[in-house]
């Protein structure tokens, strides 16, 4: 009841805060609802808006086939592994695993910038704390490009393995390109697996991380 009382709301501006949206509810039915009780309203307001979690994973596949026949030139990878219900194998059944995307837009501009590319990733927010893996470049006026993008598990080996090679394999397949990164050790190690075809690059750190880890382990005085 209280989802769909403040959904009109929600759908005006999905950012409105709790604490907004419980003076809503108060204005019109003169009842304060627990901070909790109406997160978790906002969360079911925003499933009839978007649909729940679940379908929006079922609708990756097509998602990605739209990209493909509606934008020129955009290239998806998705990859799935069987499903498990109770160590038991679900037959004809498959779940998400790893995606890549990019758009031959940026493949095009990639060819005016330097040849260097940034990588990191970050977490995702919500039921499925996957990461998201992005590449960048930059011009020659120093403006950021985003170039690639991969949704993965973690930040295993693996992973980075998969979102690299695709990396190489549609933007930057030349031998001098740099890579910069915060060097971690499954980056290193995805770079370093045998057949990669990041072999005969540059790899350097980013001065960014170098920075905050120099400052995490000799914070300033007086501190």
């Amino acid at each position: 009841m209280l989802a769909s009382l403040i959904l009109p709301t929600v759908k005006a501006n999905p950012r409105t805060l709790v604490p907004v949206l419980i003076a809503n509810i108060h204005n019109q039915m003169g009842y304060t609802p627990s901070y909790r009780k109406d997160w978790i309203a906002k969360q079911k307001a925003l499933e009839k808006m978007h649909s729940g979690w679940d379908t929006s994973y079922n609708e990756i596949w097509q998602w990605c086939q739209v990209l493909e026949r509606y934008i020129l030139g955009c290239i998806t990878n998705l990859q799935t592994e069987p499903a498990y219900y109770n160590d038991r194998l679900l037959r004809g059944c498959q779940v998400f695993k790893r995606l890549f995307w990019s758009f031959k837009q940026c493949r095009d501009a990639f060819a005016y910038c330097k040849p260097l590319v940034q990588i990191d990733g970050t977490f995702m927010y919500g039921r499925y704390t996957h990461r998201l893996l992005l590449a960048v470049a930059q011009d020659g006026s120093r403006r950021i490009l985003p170039i690639a993008f991969a949704i993965t598990p973690g930040e295993s080996a693996d992973d980075w393995d998969f979102f690299l090679s695709r990396l190489r394999m549609h933007f930057c397949p030349q031998p001098d390109i740099c890579v910069i990164s915060d060097r971690g050790t499954e980056i290193l190690a995805a770079i370093e697996l045998q057949g990669s075809l990041w072999h005969r690059t540059h790899h350097r750190y980013c001065l960014r991380h170098i920075a905050s880890n120099y400052y995490r382990q000799y914070p300033p005085k007086g501190e």
